[in-house]
């Protein structure tokens, strides 16, 4: 049992946001069916690739499975009858290819379990949940405070993280219950990372959510927190309830409740005087999005702090990844803040890694802020400081709203870490942002690869290409021309006889001509051309 666990710990340090990319390489006819053989490459570089055989089948029930999220996607039609001709399968598997690009295009379907499992089904299997709900239910028998009622399936868009509904038995409330397992940035000891906890159930903040209960196993880490009916701020942006699938949800959703100038700078005032607290007292949030934070009585209140000390990648990690500047947990969080700004603002998440181009009729102060946060030139010189965000004008107004509170007056503000965790949370913290910077530069690595087979392979290089193989073959052909020319001129040269002459000069001419260093053939030919008739009569004519 303890080889099993283990081994459970280990593949749950996989990063669930790491990119997956896919390529039908092959088909072939095994016992009267076509499998296609998929060649995936996790990350940047091809050191991680395997293959995996799927039948057409396997790409309807994957296809079935994402119909939920209300997106179009292009699977090709089922044929019954000349499945098998090669024509058809060749068709099918550029059909295929296309597919599963269009799936993995979409951010919120290629970090889905189903998409996930059917590419790497050796690292995500379709029971997780169920082996979660093992896991919770045997950790609330010993803990007695907290009766498991039953779960609460695909609400969140964290593969290893799963829902429950529990009851309080103390008060009669019920509660949330959240399970996830370990993740590849956990880097405290079980001791240290239990005095964390500790700490983080007797936060008090007026825009932090309360932990009711936290506690770590060995593979993983349960928080209790009440139900907020509203849902998360996505929930209210997509008007959607909080216990529906995440995919039926975010997936293409045909509401969306986009938020005022005046809202976004409330609700963004008040995030940023908690992540600001969060950073004095030496733990960053690093996971800041809208599927996080809840809105309570016009108060924004921040959840999941803990998933900094779980390890757990954030969201957004694969477009920090492509911006190499943006990698402290100060710049990560402002640029998360930035993103969650974006989609409050539009009703939509930012599909790309900065944004330089806002539409007309944004708000100077609005768009002025996004463009700090989220701008390429602000990207590329690691963005600014929480501080320097929250004195921006569009928040100057935020305090004196009636509705936002003092907080650096506030009295209930209490968060306090043993000195010698800090230490632990500051290594901690070190250790996370190296680990973003090391792929960050396999990232640049694999780009600049990318780059140099473009330019090698680009038409333009093509046709350069051709046009030298073109020069220096006129030219060889010229060279060789020239070369026949004069091997030509001088076997003429060679080859003609001297004229005869009549004069006393005749035989010492056909002396030299015949001393002259030329082949056989020509001697005879100059021979030939020198004889005189008129003296072979003139001896017959003796006789």
């Amino acid at each position: 049992m303890a080889i099993f666990e283990k081994t459970s710990h280990t593949k749950a340090l996989i990063d669930d946001t790491e990119k997956l990319s896919c390529t039908v390489e092959n088909a072939q006819n095994i016992n009267k069916h076509t499998e296609y053989i998929l060649r995936v490459q996790r990350g940047p570089t091809k050191d991680i690739s395997w293959n995996v055989s799927r039948r057409y089948r396997d790409f309807a029930a994957l296809h079935a499975g994402l119909v939920q999220a209300n997106i179009d996607l292009p699977l090709p039609p089922k044929k019954l009858i000349g499945n098998m001709q090669p024509a058809f399968i060749a068709e099918r598997q550029i059909a295929l290819q296309n597919y599963i690009n269009e799936v993995l295009k979409h951010e919120v379907l290629a970090l889905s379990l189903q998409v996930r499992s059917f590419l790497d089904p050796s690292n995500y299997s379709l029971d997780i949940a169920e082996q979660a709900l093992q896991t919770v239910s045997i950790a609330l028998r010993g803990e007695g405070r907290f009766e498991l009622k039953g779960p609460l399936h695909d609400i969140g868009w964290r593969i290893r993280k799963h829902y429950f509904l529990v009851t309080d038995t103390e008060s009669g409330t019920n509660c949330m219950l959240s399970w996830q397992s370990y993740g590849a940035d956990r880097y405290l000891s079980d001791k240290d990372l239990q005095t964390a906890y500790k700490s983080l159930q007797n936060i008090s903040h007026p825009y932090i959510d309360q932990v009711l209960a936290i506690h770590n196993l060995e593979t993983g880490t349960y928080v209790v927190r009440r139900i907020h009916e509203n849902g998360s701020l996505r929930d209210i942006l997509y008007g959607t309830e909080y216990n529906k699938s995440h995919l039926a949800k975010y997936g293409n959703p045909r509401i969306r409740k986009t938020f005022t100038k005046g809202q976004i700078a409330h609700y963004g005032y008040q995030i940023l005087h908690a992540l600001k607290f969060l950073h004095e007292k030496g733990i960053p949030h690093g996971h800041i999005h809208p599927g996080n934070i809840a809105i309570d009585n016009q108060k924004a209140l921040l959840m999941d702090v803990e998933n900094i000390l779980v390890g757990v990648p954030s969201l957004y990690r694969p477009h920090l990844l492509h911006l190499r500047r943006v990698a402290t947990a100060e710049a990560i969080d402002v640029y998360c803040f930035g993103r969650t700004l974006y989609e409050m603002a539009f009703g939509a998440p930012l599909t790309e890694y900065y944004c330089d181009y806002y539409p007309d009729g944004v708000n100077e102060d609005l768009e002025s802020v996004l463009r700090l946060c989220l701008s390429s030139s602000s990207c590329k010189h690691g963005g600014p400081s929480l501080e320097h965000v929250l004195q921006q004008p569009l928040f100057a107004r935020a305090p004196l709203n009636g509705l936002t509170m003092g907080a650096q007056n506030d009295a209930r503000m209490h968060l306090k870490f043993p000195l010698a965790l800090k230490e632990e949370l500051k290594t901690a913290v070190c250790s996370m942002e190296a680990r973003l910077k090391s792929e960050q530069k396999l990232v640049r690595s694999a780009k600049r690869e990318v780059r140099i087979q473009e330019i090698l392979g680009s038409e333009e290089e093509i046709k350069k290409q051709k046009r030298r193989a073109k020069k220096r073959e006129s030219l060889w052909k010229s060279t060789s021309s020239l070369a026949e020319t004069v091997r030509s001129q001088s076997a003429s040269t060679a080859s003609s006889p001297t004229p005869p002459a009549l004069s006393h000069d005749t035989s010492a001419t056909g002396s030299q001509t015949a001393a002259s260093p030329c082949d056989a053939r020509s001697s005879l030919l100059a021979a030939i051309c020198a004889f005189d008739k008129s003296r072979l009569a003139s001896v017959v004519d003796s006789r």
